[in-house]
């Protein structure tokens, strides 16, 4: 998890207060989480295409 000091760094606006850089922060862990779950689901997806294809395959008469 980034640290306080390491977000603002990055966020590199000194302007806001420790609660907005901490709200932004987790922001982005949130978001990240939606992009992983989403990730993971297309993935389980390419996979299951992968091997109704082989397995299509295998079926054709030779």
């Amino acid at each position: 998890m980034l640290t306080l000091e390491k977000t603002r760094e990055s966020l590199n606006d000194p302007t806001l207060s420790d609660e907005e850089v901490l709200e932004i922060r987790d922001q982005l862990y949130s978001l990240a989480e939606i992009i992983y779950e989403q990730w993971q689901v297309d993935m389980a997806k390419k996979k299951k295409l992968r091997l109704e294809e082989k397995t299509q395959l295998e079926n054709l008469p030779s």
